[in-house]
């Protein structure tokens, strides 16, 4: 038999602008209660004003803080709150009043997690702020680490991530708009910039990109981060940065950038990006500029080799035998004897078996998934070779790329050199040295194609910059960076004065 699908109630299939309140407090509230399906979380309680329930305070008991409602709101109403009263003349201690004449208003401050109180014969109501639940204390962040440097990272409140940007850029020049996206989940979305600092024009263009969503909803700032970028067509390079850390994002805001914070996510988005932006750790800043610039083209370099070292070292054996010298290369034949496949079938092995080794320790609980991971790769690599399935030197290889690999400081940007890393061992693999320059020239050809909010990806190198060169692969000392990037900076290019130079004329002024 088939079951007749159930009707909708006729308050449900009406728009919300075109619902009022009556003026009826019982109506009021069974309009609300049918608009919410009698959700077992709407909590409505009634004040008794002379024996009279003239005045209903609602409330969703999942998104509240009880002691709130109890202390401030019940509290007040029940002592002072007279029968021909207006409640709009009420005052409620320390917490936040809006006014509200609509009942889609309502609704929308029922869900943010505010109380509503009605009063019979009255077209009105007042929304009360009294949000609350669980949330995750502000921590240290387990995946930007750092060993010199502040130690707290966002968690997914928005307001606190906004106050934490704020306690390090004590400025009213630091605009804040907030926007909310997503028909369903309304989720709230911020939109910071430097008042001067940052381009007014690109400010504009965030919020517009901002402004057109229209989705169900949005659940992390991914959902944000795939449709407002730039359509560079298909890109495996990150066009968005993002960052759990405030000082990070306070450092982009200094520079002219534009951060994007949501509500339930803990992290931010910056834009525009380039590619230094993902290749730069957060303590290059917090180490002296000589330590720093050597640490960084270290990072350079591994990132290069976490590319291109498992391609070379297949076209290397695989076709240019004679690039290797001879006794290294007795050494590398002796090691491959008895095994049945060819290099780039035991490259792609050895990659695949690590990257589901990474996956594998990612899903397990903290406290295995290291030691499973670490474990995993020793046995399985001894195993390997043992059994005469890959060559001593594969595993070498492979072991270096992954090591090399987790130098690069943004995930993204790592995740990109794995997926470009099967591109360029199957193109050595057919052309040999041929295809890896190849695929090279390539990757080098998309890179000066993709753009960021406009800004292109490869800035300072195309369109070549000489004076933001300082801040790419070395990191020249602060007193030095008198100037923000070009390339997103607004009017106000000066971040420092030339108080060293000034200090030397006054001591020399003083002799």
């Amino acid at each position: 038999m088939f079951r007749r699908k159930p009707k909708l109630n006729k308050i449900q299939n009406r728009k919300l602008e075109d619902l009022c309140f009556q003026g009826n407090l019982n109506d009021d509230i069974k309009i609300i209660k049918e608009l919410f399906g009698d959700s077992s979380d709407l909590v409505v309680r009634f004040i008794d004003s002379e024996k009279e329930s003239s005045v209903a305070v609602l409330y969703l008991d999942s998104l509240i803080e009880r002691e709130s409602i109890e202390a401030y709101v019940i509290s007040e109403l029940n002592e002072n709150y007279k029968k021909d009263e207006n409640l709009k003349e009420l005052h409620f201690a320390t917490i936040k009043k809006e006014a509200t004449s609509s009942l889609k208003e309502s609704l929308t401050y029922l869900l943010q997690g505010y109380s509503l109180v009605l009063r019979e014969n009255q077209t009105s109501g007042i929304a009360l702020d009294t949000a609350g639940g669980e949330r995750r204390q502000v921590s240290e962040s387990e995946v930007e680490t750092v060993v010199r440097g502040p130690r707290e990272s966002f968690n997914e409140s928005l307001q606190t991530n906004i106050g934490l940007v704020r306690r390090r850029l004590h400025t009213h020049k630091l605009k804040v708009h907030e926007i909310k996206i997503g028909e369903l989940s309304q989720t709230p979305v911020a939109i910071l910039g430097i008042d001067g600092v940052v381009k007014p024009e690109m400010y504009e263009e965030v919020k517009s990109r901002l402004e057109k969503i229209e989705i169900d909803g949005i659940l992390d700032s991914l959902y944000l981060e795939e449709i407002i970028e730039d359509p560079n067509g298909y890109t495996p390079f990150p066009t968005i940065f993002n960052s759990e850390r405030p000082d990070r994002i306070a450092a982009g805001l200094l520079e002219g950038r534009i951060a994007i914070l949501l509500e339930g996510t803990p992290g931010a988005l910056v834009v525009p990006a380039t590619i230094g932006l993902f290749l730069t750790s957060n303590e290059d800043y917090y180490q002296r500029y000589d330590f720093a610039s050597f640490l960084k083209m270290l990072r350079g370099f591994a990132f290069f080799l976490s590319v291109v070292l498992p391609g070379f070292y297949v076209a290397l054996l695989t076709y240019h035998q004679e690039m290797i010298p001879t006794p290294l290369l007795i050494a590398l034949t002796g090691q491959r004897e008895g095994v049945p496949f060819a290099i780039a079938i035991e490259v792609l092995f050895m990659e695949i078996t690590f990257e589901i080794l990474r996956e594998a320790g990612l899903r397990l609980p903290k406290t295995i998934g290291a030691a499973v991971s670490i474990v995993g790769g020793l046995v399985l690599g001894q195993a390997a070779v043992e059994a005469g399935l890959v060559g001593q030197a594969t595993v070498i290889a492979v072991s270096l790329t992954a090591i090399c690999s987790f130098t690069t400081p943004s995930y993204n940007l790592a995740i990109s050199a794995r997926l470009l890393r099967f591109v360029l061992i199957t193109l050595s693999a057919v052309l040999g040295a041929f295809g890896l320059i190849f695929g090279l020239i390539f990757m080098y050809i998309h890179l000066t194609t993709l753009r960021s909010f406009g800004v292109p990806y490869l800035t300072p190198i195309v369109p070549f910059h000489k004076d933001n060169w300082g801040d790419l692969l070395i990191r020249t000392p602060w007193w030095a960076m008198r100037e923000r990037p070009n390339e997103v900076a607004g009017e106000n290019k000066d971040r420092m004065s030339d108080s060293r130079d000034n200090n030397h004329l006054n001591r020399r002024q003083k002799k």
